[in-house]
């Protein structure tokens, strides 16, 4: 009697959803590749530049943990860098920038780095310095530790 459910059961599952889509693998619509972030420009809620994305940093889990910002400076010198956590920007498909909701004068008081000399972005501390930075009220590091 299982067997002959096991086979009545995928059977009607096979019947009803078209094959191509019964073995291909749930993709996510709102994935983008690296290459189309890294460069990216990146605005506040006002339309104002803010700098523009120039890597990507992935944690353990695989998952986007920080986008890393440029801003100021000339001419690539005196570029200072700030990681800024993936969940505090936005991105909606019509628009050719991404948004943090921050202000150019408070992100001049973010912590940042220079482009020679990275943080270890893997130290508690650090990561906690910038979660509190730009995280709102909703938005907490949930697992650093991943991040």
């Amino acid at each position: 009697m299982p067997v002959f459910f096991l086979i009545f059961f995928f059977g009607s599952f096979l019947l009803t959803t078209p094959l191509s889509q019964a073995l291909a693998p749930n993709l996510n619509q709102d994935s983008y590749k690296a290459s189309e972030l890294v460069g990216k420009s990146v605005k506040n809620l006002q339309g104002e530049d803010i700098g523009q994305i120039e890597e990507l940093v992935i944690g353990s889990n695989g998952e986007i943990g920080y986008a890393v910002l440029s801003f100021g400076g000339f001419l690539g010198m005196g570029d200072k860098l700030f990681a800024v956590p993936w969940a505090s920007l936005a991105h909606q498909p019509n628009r050719e920038y991404l948004t943090l909701d921050i202000q150019p004068k408070n992100l001049e008081k973010a912590p940042g780095f220079n482009k020679n000399d990275w943080p270890d972005m893997k130290e508690e501390k650090w990561k906690l310095l910038i979660w509190e930075f730009y995280s709102t009220p909703d938005q907490s590091p949930h697992n650093t530790k991943a991040r």
